[in-house]
Order: structure tokens, then C-alpha cells, then sequence
């Protein structure tokens, strides 16, 4: 009975792996603490433990500071800190990440508060299952990411359609930050770029080595510029140059890869070198590329089109060519502003607030509600927080991550914690620490 037990507990011991998370920062102190607080509240499957990883990369403000302070607070959590010497680009810093990980399974989380770590689970379960060594988390797959309006959106759209042309599959996003691997894949792929080119080489090499890619959709919350984002349009030139170039240098790819294709299921069994399907897709693209080039440079019509999409309103930028950040946002969001901007005043940059269903107040005329349901500009202009609409708490995914209640024509949200004596029409309150 004894021998049996304690055999039980010696398989159980050995199924429990480790779930490594690098997270390169750079001048991250504003959004440092929501992620990795995030990130440690978030639950993963029972075999599954996690292991934080903080690259930072050589930042010049006080992350650094934000970090000692979450792991003092966290003692119990494994989080281990990492500064660089040099600012040296984020392909660097996930690379020394790499090599001090110590689990089963890593995946890149970004220092930001575009992505969402609850996604985890669904980005695990591909791996788990044994039927894929590589998942990436797709903004596109996920109907409700509406961030066309940035135009680093249609230049992604343009890297992912390279990819799948040059190495005969179907990748959707290909440069999204949530790339998940078993780490002994990862570990034996040699990688060499610094800064964003990390993206395109791991999937150019991935494939080239015959790892089929799993897509899962994912939840993304973009920022500007001016709120702290750092790609720019070079980086997608360099990341179509590095796409090319690692799938036409047939002397890159090791004999030892070509010999694991056959004993291994997460390969696919069609190779990518198909030179038929090869020439076909570069043809397509070389045409798809010249009927652009003439509609945009043959076709004066066409061109309010481009702008529109890469530009926005090419109008109201014409029009207005020195307009503010806020003055942006009090456009889009017309009427709600100014309820917005108590909401932004009135609460810390971490919190999370629940908002009741606008469609709800939108017929009982609300003056700080008519626009309101424009998500993805009221999201943006209280960034870092987080507006969470009444409909997605009942999902249950967010489930004790709300920090505050929004309250509007003296009501708010139904079960929650919030002072029932409120005398104010419109307004926000923070929940009760002990009922959180």
C-alpha cells in the first residue's frame, strides 16, 4: 500500500511542468506592476506552475524599482529579475531569457497591458494535448480585437501573408507577442536578431525545421505611440527582408532537423520546400503586389482609400493637423468625455472598471452614455485601466480583477460591493477590500 502511494506520488511529481514566462521590458515602470500582478493572479491548469522572468533591458526610468517591489510583495511566487548591461533590443533580452529558463513550456509576454494573460490556458492547451510544440495567440482569430484604425495593424496583415505564402501555411498573426514553445524546440533553435526581428526568424527557422504553427484566438488591447509603443515601420521592412532571407538560405537548416521530421508527430508531413507550391506563391505575391502598385499609382480615386485605412480620417487630419492626444479622444468620443475624464481622474492607472451595458442607458438618453459604446476609443483613452462592460464580467473572466464600479443615472452593477447610500447620478467607487 505504501510502495503503491508512494509511486502515485512519484508520477504525480514528475507530470507537474513548469511554464516559463519571459517578459522583456523597456521603460516599463507605468504598466510593470498591472502585468506581473496579472500574471500572478492568473489561474493555470492544476500540473502547471509558472516561473516569471524579467528581462530588463537596460531601461532608463524606475522599473526596476516597480519590480523589487512586487517581488517583495510576492515572495512566494519564483520571479527572477534580469538587467542588462546595454540596451541591446527585445529579441536580446528574450534570448538571455531563454537560456535561464528552467520549464517544460515558455511563452513571451510583453511588459505592456496589450495582452491578456487569462489567455494562457487556452494558449496551453494545444501543447498539453502532445499535438503541437508551437502556438501562437492571434488577434484576428478573435472578432472583437477592432484595432484597425492603427497602422501597424495592415502592416501585420502584410507580414502574415508573406509568411503563409513563402512557407505553405495559414498564419493569421504573425507578429503577435504570444508565441508559445516547448522549450526543448525552442532551445535548439539558434537565434541571432536584437531587436523585433526575433518574430519573423523564429518563425522562418520553426517552419523551415518542419514545426507545424497552432493558431488560438487571443484578447488585445492596442496602445499609440504616445502611450508608450515601440515598433516601428522599419522594423516591418526588416521582418519581410528576414522572412526572404531564411527561406531561400537553404544552408541554414541542420541535417538533424531533417531527420526529426519522420520521427516526430508536432511535424507536418508535407515538407515546406515544395518548389512548385513555392513558385506558385511568389508568383501570386510579385502579381498582387503590381496590381496594387497600379491602382494606387495609376488610379487617383484610389488614393483617399489608402489614406483612410493607414491614416485615418484624412480629412479631419487636414483639418485639424496639431490636435492633442486629449483632443483626439474628445472628438471620438464625443459627449462621453467628459464623464470619461472623471473616470480617468478619479481612479489609479491599475484599476479595472466595470461599466454597465450601455445599450441599456442608451434609451433612457444618458448625456454621458450616447457614445459610450464606442469601446475600443473609451478603452484607449483610459489606458493602462481597463473599462470592463457588465455583459463581459458575467463570462466570469474577469473574476476578481474588478477594482472599481462606474456608476451612472444612480445605478450601477447588480451582487457587487459598492456603497448602496450613493446620492450622485453619475459617478465611480472602488469595491470593498474584503468582498474583492
Amino acid at each position: 500500500m505504501n510502495a503503491c502511494t508512494m509511486k502515485n506520488k512519484k508520477q504525480a511529481k514528475n507530470s507537474v511542468k513548469k511554464l516559463s514566462i519571459l517578459i522583456p521590458a523597456y521603460n516599463e515602470s507605468k504598466t510593470i506592476i498591472g502585468i506581473l500582478e496579472k500574471i500572478i493572479r492568473v489561474d493555470l491548469p492544476e500540473s502547471i506552475k509558472k516561473e516569471i522572468i524579467i528581462i530588463d533591458d537596460c531601461s532608463t526610468d524606475h522599473t526596476d524599482e516597480k519590480v523589487a517591489q512586487v517581488m517583495k510583495s510576492h515572495s512566494e511566487m519564483y520571479i527572477k529579475y534580469i538587467r542588462l548591461k546595454e540596451n541591446r533590443g527585445k529579441g536580446y533580452a528574450v534570448r538571455t531569457g531563454i537560456t535561464n529558463a528552467t520549464g517544460e513550456i515558455i511563452i513571451v509576454q510583453d511588459a505592456d497591458l496589450e495582452y491578456d494573460p487569462n489567455d494562457y490556458s487556452i494558449l496551453l492547451q494545444p501543447i498539453l494535448s502532445g499535438k503541437y510544440k508551437i502556438v501562437y495567440g492571434s488577434r484576428l482569430l478573435n472578432r472583437n480585437n477592432k484595432y484597425s484604425y492603427h497602422s501597424f495593424y495592415w502592416g501585420g496583415r502584410l507580414i502574415s501573408l508573406i509568411t503563409s505564402l513563402l512557407f505553405s501555411c495559414k498564419i493569421t498573426d504573425e507578429p503577435t507577442c504570444y508565441k508559445m514553445f516547448d522549450a526543448s524546440v525552442l532551445k535548439s533553435i539558434p537565434l541571432t536578431y536584437d531587436r523585433f526581428g526575433f518574430c519573423p526568424e523564429i518563425t522562418a527557422k520553426a517552419r523551415r525545421c518542419g514545426y507545424a504553427i497552432k493558431e488560438v484566438p487571443i484578447n488585445y488591447y492596442p496602445r499609440s505611440k504616445q502611450e508608450g509603443k515601440k515598433i516601428k515601420w522599419c522594423d516591418g521592412v526588416e521582418a519581410i527582408c528576414i522572412l526572404f532571407k531564411f527561406r531561400f538560405h537553404n544552408k541554414w537548416q541542420p541535417m538533424q532537423y531533417r531527420n526529426m521530421r519522420k520521427a516526430n508527430t508536432a511535424y507536418q508531413s508535407r515538407p515546406v520546400t515544395n518548389r512548385r507550391r513555392l513558385l506558385k506563391n511568389v508568383s501570386f505575391l510579385i502579381l498582387a503586389t503590381l496590381l496594387v502598385f497600379y491602382a494606387f499609382s495609376k488610379q487617383p480615386g484610389y488614393h483617399w482609400v489608402y489614406f483612410n485605412l493607414l491614416r485615418g480620417n484624412m480629412e479631419t487630419i487636414k483639418k485639424y493637423p496639431k490636435l492633442t492626444f486629449e483632443q483626439k479622444m474628445q472628438m471620438k468620443l464625443g459627449t462621453s468625455y467628459e464623464y470619461l475624464l472623471y473616470l480617468k481622474q478619479a481612479t489609479p492607472e491599475n484599476a479595472v472598471i466595470l461599466y454597465p451595458d450601455s445599450k441599456d442607458f442608451h434609451e433612457k438618453g444618458s448625456p454621458f452614455t450616447q457614445n459610450i459604446d464606442n469601446k475600443i476609443y473609451a478603452t484607449r483613452f483610459l489606458y493602462p485601466r481597463k473599462l470592463i462592460l457588465e455583459s463581459e464580467r458575467k463570462t466570469g473572466k474577469y473574476k476578481n480583477e474588478i477594482t472599481h464600479v462606474a456608476i451612472v443615472n444612480g445605478k450601477g452593477t447588480e451582487k457587487l460591493p459598492y456603497p448602496v447610500d450613493t446620492k450622485f447620478q453619475h459617478g465611480v467607487l472602488p469595491l470593498k477590500p474584503q468582498t474583492k
